[in-house]
């Protein structure tokens, strides 16, 4: 697979595919790897990658007549450009347009990118939608960032608290998270709506500040022990190594009229420890 190398000038770094725009490293300046990739993962044409950043479009999860997850994660995007810009960030835009296998799957005309800048102990990744036919077509997406954590039981997030979701896996759609903080004990598939802040993913040794803008929604996922061992790209207890927070716009589908346009991003910084 073609690959992108992304270095600021501050030391900061990250590596993307072309297949899928997928994002699948980024290390901060002076700083460890923060996102989780799968040593099984395949890393083939038309297959989807397990870990790093999935980009989901024009569908999220089963919830449509396509495809699970949309096509756009398994396409060839094409690089617009990569490399530093006056003040030292890195950053690299990829181009998706509509295409024969795509219109069989959506006959919608379109044109995305992703922009992924990378400098000191930040990240940020952004997708822009278009509407560049004449009729009119609504979407569901998400950046499916897969965080890398060093044991799943040591993690806190906050941020949740008060807000409405819905569990994926109980199949319950109306919930209210009343908790300090969530713990992931078992599989946690939960679709948050409305984020009005920013979630902070702690750990013992660092704090990861999560933003969104564009998205209003924020899907948290861990497999747990037994789903995750049912998934053949997802290596052996895995699932203790990761946790999915992703910016998404999933319970109320995005609505562009043609010529019209669509942006949301997730932006990280990593910073010094903080518990409850």
């Amino acid at each position: 697979m073609e690959s992108v190398l992304l270095k600021a000038s501050d030391g900061a770094s990250a590596a993307l595919y072309t297949h899928g725009a997928h994002l699948c490293s980024w290390t901060p300046a002076g700083g460890a790897e923060q996102l989780f990739l799968s040593k099984t993962s395949e890393l083939r044409e038309g297959v989807a990658i397990r870990g790093g950043v999935p980009v989901i479009f024009p569908q999220f999860a089963a919830l449509g007549n396509l495809p699970k997850h949309g096509f756009a994660r398994t396409a060839v995007w094409r690089v617009l450009r990569a490399g530093q810009n006056a003040d030292g960030v890195a950053q690299a835009v990829f181009e998706l347009q509509e295409s024969s296998a795509s219109l069989q799957l959506w006959p919608q005309i379109f044109k995305a990118e992703l922009t992924v800048s990378v400098f000191a102990d930040s990240l940020q990744i952004a997708l822009t939608v278009v509407n560049t036919g004449d009729t009119a077509f609504s979407f569901t997406c998400a950046l499916h960032t897969y965080f890398a954590v060093q044991q799943i039981a040591d993690v806190q997030l906050h941020g949740l608290q008060g807000l409405r979701y819905r569990d994926s896996v109980s199949g319950i759609s109306d919930c209210l998270d009343n908790a300090a903080w969530l713990r992931v004990e078992g599989e946690v598939d939960r679709i948050y709506a409305n984020i009005p802040a920013a979630i902070e993913l702690r750990q013992p040794q660092q704090t990861t500040v999560i933003t969104q803008t564009g998205f209003s929604d924020a899907v948290i996922w861990n497999p747990g022990a037994e789903k995750g061992s049912s998934l053949s790209d997802l290596e052996p207890d895995g699932y203790q190594r990761m946790l999915c927070v992703e910016a998404a716009a999933i319970m109320q589908p995005v609505h562009l009229a043609a010529g019209t346009a669509w942006s949301g991003s997730q932006s990280m910084r990593v910073l010094a420890a903080k518990r409850a």
